[in-house]
């Protein structure tokens, strides 16, 4: 038998209000008006959650962080430099990584090997068969970090990263 409405009522109701409803606490860190500013405080926190799901064991959770650490690194240097319009969602997780080659802020070799290495292996370890091993975990995560501080040290902003 299928799931119906009965059965997450009112959960269901609870979470679509949450999230229409203002004036929430929200995350430490987050609370800056600037678009670019919350793209690289969430690059940050993925960061920062990737490094302690790597220490805890979850090798799934700690690529996924680590993939979209990436993105939002790269979200980032597109929206401060004016080459992404923030009210303009992505279509893409690898829109971005896309974009940024685009722009030339990445070289062509490097952005198609990033592309396909989410499109390969991120899909893969996520949403199919592909294993989550602590070694893959390992080098996405320093993949992800290293992107992040070269990013933040070319536009100068490390003062507004929560991470490094």
């Amino acid at each position: 038998m299928p799931l119906d409405l009965d059965d997450i009522e009112p959960l269901l109701s609870d979470a679509e209000t949450a999230f229409r409803r203002g004036g929430q606490e929200t995350e430490d860190g987050l609370d800056v008006s600037d678009a670019g500013f919350v793209q690289l405080r969430k690059a940050c926190r993925s960061l920062t959650g990737g490094d302690q799901l790597l220490a805890d064991g979850f090798y799934t959770l700690a690529i996924e962080a680590a993939f979209t650490s990436v993105e939002k690194t790269f979200m980032f240097w597109l929206i401060a430099e004016g080459h992404q319009d923030p009210a303009n969602p992505p279509q893409s997780h690898t829109t971005a990584i896309k974009r940024s080659a685009t722009v030339g802020f990445i070289g062509t070799e490097p952005a198609e090997r990033l592309e396909e290495l989410w499109t390969e292996n991120r899909a893969q370890t996520y949403y199919q068969d592909g294993k989550a091993t602590r070694e893959r975990a390992e080098v996405m995560v320093a993949l992800a970090n290293r992107i992040h501080t070269l990013v933040v040290d070319l536009v100068g902003v490390r003062h507004e990263c929560v991470c490094i």
